[in-house]
């Protein structure tokens, strides 16, 4: 499955209890989930569905638990270019909450908090294009953004 520039193609959870998430959503959705090393007692779930990537896991690090950053599911949006798309967004009036990062062989992405307060990721892909299967039974098919602002969102999004 091949996603445009401005499309979702990536949902991860972070969480304080990968077990249990493995479990239900194996058992919700027939996902089934995939280890894999990240470096020194460090590791990340893949969850594939039909032999497809869907969605992925991590632990909450000790800097957003410090920070009572809560488990949730983080959409990530792709881009061409994270950098040119973060600067464009903190133009725009986003806050920059992760700068542009490398994941080895995987991409680039930032973290963003827009204008109205919701975090969303943005993700320019590389080895790994995201998910391959959207609107399939037990995959994504659609994402709402709750805000207060909805004209505001808008007209962020749409810039």
């Amino acid at each position: 499955m091949e996603t445009k520039q401005g499309s979702f193609c990536w949902l991860e959870l972070g969480t304080t209890n990968r077990d249990a998430a493995r479990t239900f959503y194996a058992s919700l959705f027939g996902w089934e989930a995939n280890d894999i090393p990240m470096g020194p007692g460090m590791s990340y779930t893949l969850f594939r569905l039909g032999g497809k990537d869907v969605s992925g896991a991590y632990d909450l690090m000790a800097d957003q638990l410090a920070a009572r950053v809560p488990p949730h599911w983080m959409p990530y949006i792709k881009v061409d270019s994270a950098d040119a798309s973060a600067s464009k967004a903190i133009r725009l009036g986003a806050k920059q909450i992760l700068a542009p990062s490398d994941i080895p062989h995987v991409g680039r992405f930032a973290v963003i908090q827009d204008v109205t307060g919701a975090m969303i990721s943005i993700f320019q892909t590389g080895e790994h294009q995201g998910m391959q299967t959207f609107g399939a039974v037990g995959a994504l098919c659609w994402a709402d953004l709750n805000t207060p602002d909805p004209a505001r969102a808008a007209q962020f999004y749409g810039d």
